[in-house]
């Protein structure tokens, strides 16, 4: 990942302790949650306003303003007028970002040099605008499931499995066979280039690298590969989906529920709730104490090295650390940490999970979801309450400061008040996006 990607952050991509001012913590006792997270930027049943903090010089914060937000504001309606709301589901990139509304239709906001926002130009906006349909045909990209995006790159799941996407195609990351960066969204096709992928049920977007599951428990990738992050064995760009291999580099990989994918390095949570992980490891992102690469899945160790990592049940991946959901409500991090991205309280780098500490206490608890950004994280607990920790110049915390902190903190609204519940988050390179119930 170039400097410009997201060192994820970006994701796509943070270590003093400090405890925001709106009063609101998390409770250790908070309940576990009882069910698997819904994959990050999946359509929920309940709709939301979307709110923004952090870095807005593309206006990839939704509104006009300043070039810093330290503070959660609205997003401006599509075509400028009052506020985003009826969303469902939301991503960041780089330094644009997605929402799903109802109806399935995609809106984008910020940076489109490279025709990022999908509506045609590569004019930025600070309001959002529709995601045109794709491969040329007119109206709107619609029936859309699930987004995800990450540096100048954005992609859709729609509803009938097939896969959109749009921004930067030099290493053949739109999935077409080609390496161009056409203006309107296109679809990505089948490993044989003759027909659309389809039977996909998540994806996860690095912008240089992407993946796909599908229904069979199967991951297919493509684009970037000079650290393996394809997971085929190879150094080679693959400009149409290819299998991931099996662990150790046999057969393919599967059994496969969720998956995630950082800045040169990959993630799948296998149904039995260990991890796997693939590609660069120089800041010992793999997770498998060491910080050799892999061009081959193999697992995530368990807790400081000891055995191997399970009980997961959600993973979230930046460019150079991740997060694992366990099935307890705690969470483990591992990889870089020189802004307290991993959330231990420290800005020591670990090459094997560590757990994720609490505002007040010993381990964070009663987390619902986990999402990774540049340098830093995002969780939401059961009850809805936000919180956040790692890097914070850019006012990604969302904490009303520029202030980094090693363990979670809360956020803190523009009237100074403490958010509502959240019903989902996306974790720009440095911008926050938070899905809030109305």
């Amino acid at each position: 990942m170039t400097a410009a990607r997201r060192p994820v952050v970006a994701l796509l991509a943070a270590s003093a302790v400090l405890t925001a001012a709106c009063g609101r913590t998390a409770s250790p006792e908070a309940a576990p949650p009882t069910s698997p997270p819904p994959p990050a930027g999946s359509a929920g049943e309940e709709t939301g306003a979307v709110w923004t903090s952090g870095l807005n010089d593309h206006g990839q914060l939704g509104r006009a303003g300043g070039t810093v937000d330290l503070k959660l504001a609205t997003v401006t309606g599509a075509g400028g007028q009052g506020r985003l709301d009826g969303v469902l589901a939301v991503a960041g990139g780089g330094r644009h970002s997605l929402a799903v509304l109802e109806g399935g239709k995609v809106v984008a906001w910020g940076a489109n040099e490279d025709g990022q926002l999908g509506d045609g130009t590569r004019r930025d906006s600070r309001a959002p605008v529709p995601v045109r349909a794709p491969d040329g045909r007119s109206g709107e990209l619609a029936d859309v499931v699930a987004i995800s995006a990450n540096n100048d790159f954005s992609m859709a799941l729609r509803r009938d499995g097939t896969v959109v996407t749009w921004g930067e195609g030099s290493s053949g990351q739109r999935g077409t066979g080609k390496r161009t960066s056409p203006k309107v969204p296109t679809t990505v096709r089948a490993p044989d280039g003759r027909r659309p992928l389809t039977g996909v049920t998540a994806i996860a977007a690095d912008g240089h690298t992407e993946l796909v599951l599908r229904r069979n428990g199967q991951v297919l990738a493509w684009g970037a590969n000079d650290y393996g992050m394809v997971g085929d064995g190879t150094r080679e760009d693959r400009a149409l989906p290819v299998p991931v291999r099996g662990l150790d580099g046999s057969g393919r990989l599967n059994d496969v529920t969720r998956i995630a994918i950082g800045g040169q390095h990959g993630l799948a949570l296998l149904r039995d709730g260990r991890v796997a992980s693939w590609g660069n490891n120089d800041l010992g992102q793999l997770g498998d104490g060491s910080r050799r690469d892999r061009l081959t899945p193999a697992l995530v160790s368990g807790t400081g090295g000891k055995g191997v990592l399970g009980d997961v049940t959600g993973v979230s991946a930046a460019e150079k650390h991740n997060y694992a959901l366990r099935k307890d409500g705690t969470v483990v991090a591992w990889g870089n940490n020189t802004a307290g991205q991993l959330g231990d309280r420290t800005v020591k780098l670990r090459t094997a999970p560590v757990t994720v500490a609490g505002s007040h206490g010993p381990e964070l608890r009663g987390v619902a979801q986990v999402f990774a950004g540049e340098a830093y994280g995002a969780a939401i607990l059961t009850d809805g309450t936000p919180l956040t920790w790692g890097a914070g110049g850019s006012g990604q915390l969302g904490s009303g400061t520029r202030v980094p902190r090693s363990r979670p903190g809360t956020l803190v609204m523009a009237q100074g008040a403490a958010p509502g519940r959240a019903l989902s988050a996306g974790a720009g390179e440095r911008h926050l996006i938070l899905l809030m119930a109305p």
